[in-house]
């Protein structure tokens, strides 16, 4: 069966539109946690310690129950544990990643494009690229650590980090934005858990 152009485009815009509806709909279930860590001068280590932080100034973040997921929408619906979810998140990222840089590609082969859209799509594809693989080295980091499982959701200027333990303690919480922030380079992390129960 052969897909016309129109039809690849409108799929990857509604697997896209799913995602993101899923992330919202979770959100509100979650109590944040940003890192809070005040600009470093230049030559001060840039390793945070728990003398910088104040028991008030953590929270955890834990997923709610997989049950309550499941009931926020269909997004869940085929995952029946933490480790489906996760792997399900993880599944649905990377094709909405693969569909993006597809796109990016076809825009950079374009004749009718002008050289600065072509250069630029090449430019996002090969940051989008770079970013998957920083992700996936920061969950192989952590799992090594580790933790059963780790997620890492990474945006331009944002990371959200969730891992499956049965609790997370300020030091665990505190090496992970560490390891956040060596491996990506971005300064507002978000860290979570999640128990199997």
């Amino acid at each position: 069966m052969v897909l016309k152009r129109q039809t690849v485009w409108l799929l990857t815009m509604l697997s896209l539109i799913v995602v993101l509806s899923a992330y919202y709909l979770t959100m509100p279930n979650m109590q944040d946690q940003e890192a809070l860590g005040e600009e470093e001068e230049p030559g001060n280590d840039l390793e945070m310690n728990m003398d910088d932080i104040d028991e008030e100034d953590v929270t955890f973040i834990e997923i709610e129950e997989v049950e309550d997921v499941l009931a926020e929408g269909d997004f869940f619906s085929d995952a029946s544990s933490v480790n489906e979810m996760f792997d399900t998140i993880r599944l649905r990222r990377a094709d909405s990643r693969a569909r993006l840089m597809t796109e990016f590609m076809e825009v950079f082969h374009s004749d009718g494009a002008a050289s600065e859209v072509q250069l630029e799509a090449l430019d996002r594809r090969e940051a989008l690229e770079t970013l998957g693989q920083k992700e996936e080295n920061l969950e192989e980091l952590l799992r090594a650590k580790g933790y059963d499982d780790a997620l890492v959701i990474a945006e331009e200027n944002m990371v959200q980090i969730y891992v499956k333990a049965d609790e997370l303690t300020n030091v665990e919480t505190v090496e992970i934005l560490n390891l956040s922030r060596d491996h990506l380079g971005i300064e507002e992390i978000r860290v979570g858990y999640q128990s199997e129960n």
